[in-house]
């Protein structure tokens, strides 16, 4: 029993955090053209709210919270204007831990009517509202600020009202609107987002960490579960030797390393924590294990 459930955990966590970390921010509304209406201010939120659904019900991404995202904006006095540039997406990605960021614009929301009136704008009509519904989006990667993916979308709803006219009829304030033209948007990018091959760091990047104590044959690395480590894997200790610097910056340019043993991981103790035994030469703190 305990070997099973000691399976079925380290399969969660491979399952966890082998997910690429990502971040939405709330849409941009650029549908606003000279009117207001009630859902200019809720709409780009809205959108943020269903993406983040979507991925998280996908079960391929790790979805930062957008209170998380609001309280580091906030406590670093950042504010979102306009289009993101990479510059500023890598910037954010970067505070949150994220490894891609998605950000778009709402181009079209809101309806045409078409229908007749009665004498003086005042009588019984019947009418077409048509609502209409547009959003662009775009994923950039967090290390290089390059747009990984982009695509738009659309979606269109019509209906027949009877209303009084020159009563100050209309579109009532029901936020049904958004599941009916809006969603539908947001599942289509969703759908078209997953297709995308994204690789995250715990399956891409070298795993390379430091010895941060040594008791005996027993050292603890600063690499765990979120490394994707697994018990029996073996790395090289590596001493520096010199550091190579850049003449005129001062710059470290690279390493001389010596390999100077071996260990094995015998437990994951947790995120950034493992414990491994010395199987061969020695290891001493602040050695380099990869």
């Amino acid at each position: 029993m305990k070997f099973l459930f000691s399976v079925f955990l380290f399969l969660f966590s491979f399952l966890i955090f082998s997910q690429p970390r990502v971040v939405v921010l709330e849409f941009v509304n650029k549908s606003m053209a000279g009117h207001h209406y009630w859902w200019d201010e809720k709409v780009g939120a809205a959108a943020q709210d269903m993406l983040i659904t979507e991925l998280v019900k996908s079960k391929q991404f790790r979805v930062i919270e957008r209170e998380r995202l609001d309280a580091i904006m906030k406590e670093k006095g950042l504010a979102l204007s306009g289009d993101i540039d990479p510059k500023t997406a890598m910037k954010i990605g970067k505070l949150l831990g994220a490894e891609y960021l998605i950000a778009g614009s709402i181009t079209e929301f809101g309806k045409t009517e078409k229908g007749a009136r009665g004498a003086w704008g005042i009588g019984f009509g019947a009418k077409k509202v048509e609502f209409v519904s547009a959003i662009d989006a775009r994923l950039f990667s967090v290390s290089t600020g390059e747009i990984l993916w982009a695509d738009s979308a659309s979606e269109q709803e019509s209906n027949f009202n009877l209303e009084i006219f020159g009563t100050g009829g209309g579109v009532e304030k029901d936020e049904r609107l958004f599941d009916k033209v809006l969603r539908p948007v947001v599942k289509k990018l969703a759908q078209s987002l997953l297709k995308t091959q994204l690789s995250t760091s715990t399956t891409s990047a070298p795993k390379v960490g430091k010895i941060a104590s040594v008791s005996g044959d027993t050292v603890f690395i600063n690499l765990g579960s979120s490394h994707n480590l697994k018990e029996g894997e073996t790395f090289g200790v590596y001493k520096v030797i010199k550091e190579i610097k850049d003449p005129d910056t001062g710059e470290v340019l690279g390493k001389e390393e010596k390999k100077v043993g071996e260990i094995k991981i015998t437990q994951v103790k947790g995120e950034k924590l493992s414990e491994a035994t010395i199987i061969s030469g020695t290891a001493e703190e602040g050695d380099v294990v990869k």
